[in-house]
């Protein structure tokens, strides 16, 4: 209506309200009828009047759901290590799709903020049991092919998701997406896949882990196998052993430093990946930017493959990384935002995605790397904690909105001192490239000794664990 002068109407009484309506007086007069929204269509700020001092309501319902992921993590792993991956898996998602359905049929902002906390908290669970399948399933070899593949799906489903927003009439619709793929994702986990062998024999299944071995052999269309056994890399053979607490594993020099130094750099590439994406708003178009982003990511992705195959893990996220602060810092150079590239995309706009795109691809790397550093008992647990601490960085990504209102440039600073910690911890990390998976501690030992990064005194003996390998 006449007199405002806003992105957006704002709730008349609120200073900044008051900021937007041009009067004689200062005062801000107009009732609620007297002004209405530029479009029809229709998202969480319109239906609810999330304006002016209700404006926070927006960020905080991102924040719920990365608080519920964050909460969840470590409690959910030992679900996921009790049932199993399968069952665990198909749990998460049946519930997940319940509390889609739910949220299309919200008609509160309360409502919607508490199932965004739930939904949160089973995608948290889901992620660990699914990529600790796809870790345990999948041969050294196809690895990391398999999980940039599904890494650039991630970034494909991003696009479409902004694409799907952009020309939605209502924000409900743009729940339809994840529901059909979360029911396919059930399909698929129900009909093809089964409970992991690695899983199966540790927890004293053999018999049924031979038969989800020859599962995989017959797909595979390789000779069926009659007895198996979990062996160390020195040919060790492991008993059946419960997954080891959390006490244990920080015993280990080894495990303790490689799982704060990964923690550290799940951290770095979530509030990157994140951060800059809620920063979207300031480079033009919201959704035409997120479009854009999604489109980056896939041949960064893909090319992340060729590399990580090639020349190894370690120089590759490394590389990555160096590469996101180098744009990020050229970014800063104020003479770029003044030189277009296309329309109102300028060569910092083109930084900073790119900057996004490079930081954000090392995230599927990274759970690769993870499970080929962490042992096999270990693995669920360790995953979980760098997992915890991604979402730490994902809790702190919303707060890029209020942050801009003292300065955008706060948010760049920030992920640039992450970056140069990340960067340098990542040099202590052994390289994994046609590594066996190990399978203990003495496993890691012995990948951390052949590259020179042994710690000159270990804490852990094999009287901590009985004299038996881990």
């Amino acid at each position: 209506s006449s007199g405002i002068n806003a992105e957006w109407p704002l709730r008349p009484g609120s200073s900044k309200c008051l900021e937007a309506i041009k009067t004689s007086d200062g005062i801000c007069s107009l009732s609620d009828s007297d002004w209405k929204y530029k479009d029809d269509k229709t998202n969480w700020l319109t239906e609810f009047d999330l304006t002016c001092d209700r404006i926070y309501l927006i960020s905080l319902g991102t924040t719920i759901y990365f608080l519920g992921f964050f909460l969840s993590v470590s409690p959910l792993c030992i679900f996921v290590d009790k049932f199993g991956r399968k069952t665990s898996s198909l749990v998460f998602l049946v519930l997940q799709i319940a509390c889609m359905a739910l949220l299309w049929t919200s008609n509160s902002i309360t409502q919607i903020l508490a199932v965004r906390f739930l939904l949160g908290a089973l995608h948290g669970g889901a992620s660990i049991s699914v990529c600790v399948t796809t870790s345990e399933f999948t041969s050294p070899r196809y690895a990391t092919l398999f999980m940039m593949l599904s890494s650039a799906g991630f970034s494909i489903g991003g696009g479409v998701a902004g694409l799907f927003a952009k020309w939605s009439s209502y924000w409900q619709f743009t729940v339809l997406p994840p529901i059909v793929m979360s029911v396919l994702c059930t399909a698929v986990f129900w009909y093809l896949i089964p409970e992991t062998p690695y899983w199966l024999f540790a927890k004293g299944y053999e018999s049924r882990a031979i038969d989800s071995i020859n599962i995989v052999a017959y797909y595979n269309k390789t000779p069926k196998l009659e007895h198996v056994e979990l062996v160390s890399s020195s040919g060790e053979v492991i008993p059946p052993k419960k997954s080891q607490s959390l006490g244990i594993i920080f015993k280990s020099d080894i495990l303790r430093n490689s799982i704060i130094f990964l923690a550290f750099n799940w951290f770095t590439v979530s509030i990157c990946y994140y951060g800059l994406e809620f920063n979207a708003g300031t480079l033009g178009d919201e959704y035409l930017v997120m479009m854009v982003m999604g489109c980056f990511d896939t041949p960064f992705k893909i090319f992340l493959f060729y590399f990580a195959e090639t020349y190894g893990r370690q120089i590759s996220t490394q590389t990555y990384l160096v590469s996101c602060l180098v744009c990020l810092v050229l970014s800063g150079l104020s003479f770029l935002d003044r030189i277009s590239v296309y329309g109102n995309f300028t060569v910092k706009t083109f930084l900073v995605v790119s900057g996004r795109a490079f930081g954000g691809s090392c995230f599927a790397l990274f759970y690769i790397y993870t499970g080929e550093i962490l042992p096999t008992l270990a693995r669920s647990l360790g995953m979980s904690i760098c997992s915890t601490s991604a979402r730490v960085g994902s809790l702190l990504a919303p707060m890029v909105i209020l942050v801009n209102q003292i300065s955008p440039s706060i948010i760049y600073v920030f992920i640039v001192v992450c970056l140069v910690i990340a960067i340098s911890m990542l040099r202590r990390i052994p390289e994994t490239l046609g590594q066996p998976l190990p399978n203990s501690i003495q496993d890691c030992e012995r990948l951390f000794e052949s590259q020179g990064m042994m710690p000159s005194k270990s804490r852990l003996s094999r009287s901590d664990v009985g004299g038996k390998p881990f």
